[in-house]
């Protein structure tokens, strides 16, 4: 094979394989920036309903309903488990974006 069309067969291959390799590590880049705004979402979330449980349990209080918001957070707490089967578990340090 004539020398030229064997550097021009490796130079179109050199390319292709490149631009496939740029659009897969694109690709990839955008599932990864896909996650990061997902969980940053669920942190959101999650603050969220930590507040409406302060909240919650502050009202409690105010009610006469428990003794403190924390006896009102206990109870809250435990009845959520004993109704749906779950307790949370998540403090609101774990949240902060630097961990």
């Amino acid at each position: 094979m004539d020398t030229q069309v064997l550097s021009s067969v490796i130079a179109v291959a050199g390319t292709i394989s490149g631009a496939l390799i740029g659009a897969f590590i694109q690709r990839e880049g955008k599932k990864l920036e896909r996650l990061e705004r997902k969980v940053e979402r669920y942190r959101d979330e999650i603050r969220a309903r930590q507040a409406e449980e302060d909240v919650a349990t502050e009202w409690l209080a105010e009610l006469k309903i428990a003794v403190s918001p924390h006896a009102a957070k206990l109870a809250l707490r435990q009845r959520t488990y004993d109704e749906r089967g779950v307790r949370p578990c998540i403090t609101p340090s774990e949240l902060e974006p630097n961990q």
